[in-house]
């Protein structure tokens, strides 16, 4: 009995730890994206950076409809997540830029 609790403790922290690795973070994005607005960041971003899956991340958000990319929803969706990260909504000017330029946006 011990051995079942301890065996399903460790798969239980060893799936939250991998979850975590592979989740997305809107802070990231956030600050990669507005060094694309700003010219700082050019393509999609590399390894250096730190910012290709923070930008990856941002362009993947795509929303369709009847089969179709839907531009209006994917932007407001990109919008969202962008929006989500903790203390994005003092810089919301910030956020509009980036959704401007890239929101719709399809690569």
């Amino acid at each position: 009995m011990k051995r079942y609790l301890l065996a399903t403790i460790a798969a239980s922290i060893a799936f939250s730890v991998c979850y975590s690795a592979f989740a997305k973070d809107p802070c990231q994005s956030l600050i990669c994206m507005m060094g694309k607005v700003q010219g700082g960041i050019t393509g999609n971003g590399s390894i250096r950076d730190g910012c290709a899956q923070g930008i990856s991340d941002f362009l993947s958000i795509v929303k369709t409809h009847h089969g179709h990319i839907d531009l209006t929803a994917t932007s407001k969706a990109r919008q969202d997540y962008l929006s989500s990260c903790p203390g994005a909504d003092g810089d919301a000017s910030g956020i509009n830029s980036i959704v401007s330029r890239f929101g719709s946006a399809t690569f």
